[in-house]
């Protein structure tokens, strides 16, 4: 019986001890009159990118315990927002989702706006502390497109080791980049009216590329003297080239922006040209005639004169 209360007791004790409260240290309260900043850094392999726009959105106040109140424009993500998990999969779907809303919506506009300066650099200063989404513009530069993915950045953020705010946040930006891809075409032209009938069926044309034959292809093409490469990397040098045919000049390649125009001019304009004169006698015809019409042509003018000179003295 004795026993049977001991252990009684100890049991009881030990669901006191397991149901007392803990206390675990909280952060100090936000300090709204603490200066405060929020940078967002672009750099590519050590490089910063210069000239990119990031947007800022306010999606949430905050208040001096660290609690958000998410404005209405996005209260129907509200049991989204948690900045506890604010890098597990949830937060980066709703981001997904948040930028194609943006995209879609034109008339949802960023709260603040900034652009990366030499060092790579945006900032913000000036605004209200609270629950940011951060959008970039695309960026052609040098012949790339840089962009990143859409993030979520706290004002202050949290030091969960020190129970206290950084009231200075530096967000790094995890810029992707690809190449600028353009179609590049190739139009045949012929000077050639002197000898359409010896003009080739067809014509070989090569793209180089920085100096090695990237594709051949055979004109005409689809019943057309042309034809386009699609997506070509434009950090590359192109032309093309064309073998001689026979009878014509060396092609004529001009380049305008991504268009190739290769001429083939005839080798003798002046061969075969038919003449435009239709009184002329035409190639083939007998030229021994002539001088008897001329001839013939002179005594019946003089017969006519003699005969008339009769008649006058006559009269």
């Amino acid at each position: 019986m004795k026993i049977y209360k001991i252990s009684s007791v100890l049991l009881m004790d030990i669901l006191a001890i397991m149901l007392f409260p803990i206390t675990i240290s909280a952060a100090e309260n936000i300090d709204f009159n603490h200066s405060h900043s929020l940078a967002v850094t672009a750099v590519y392999e050590q490089k910063p990118i210069s000239g990119m726009q990031f947007d800022a959105y306010l999606i949430s106040t905050v208040d001096k315990n660290g609690e958000l109140k998410v404005l209405d424009r996005y209260v129907k993500y509200k049991n989204d927002l948690d900045i506890r998990g604010k890098a597990d999969e949830r937060w980066h779907a709703i981001a997904q989702v948040l930028t194609q809303e943006i995209i879609i919506d034109k008339n949802l506009k960023p709260s603040y706006s900034s652009v990366t300066d030499t060092s790579g650099v945006a900032t913000f200063t000036d605004i209200p502390m609270g629950l940011y989404f951060i959008m970039s513009s695309t960026l052609k530069k040098d012949s790339y497109i840089y962009t990143t993915s859409s993030f979520f950045v706290m004002l202050p953020e949290q030091d969960l080791s020190n129970n206290t705010w950084n009231y200075d946040v530096v967000a790094n930006a995890k810029p992707e980049y690809k190449p600028i891809m353009a179609d590049y075409e190739v139009i045949k032209v012929w000077e050639d009216d002197c000898h359409t009938d010896q003009r080739p069926k067809s014509i070989t044309i090569s793209l180089i590329c920085d100096g090695e034959v990237y594709d051949t292809v055979t004109l005409p093409h689809n019943e057309a003297w042309s034809y386009t490469w699609k997506g070509l990397d434009t950090n590359h040098q192109y032309t093309v080239t064309e073998k001689k045919e026979y009878g014509y000049k060396d092609p004529e390649i001009q380049q305008y922006g991504n268009t190739f125009i290769v001429t083939n001019i005839c080798d003798n304009p002046y061969t075969n040209i038919k003449p435009n004169n239709p009184n002329l006698p035409q190639t083939g015809q007998l030229w021994w005639p002539v001088p008897l019409l001329i001839i013939f042509g002179l005594l019946f003018v003089a017969i006519g004169v003699i005969q008339n000179r009769g008649n006058i003295n006559e009269k």
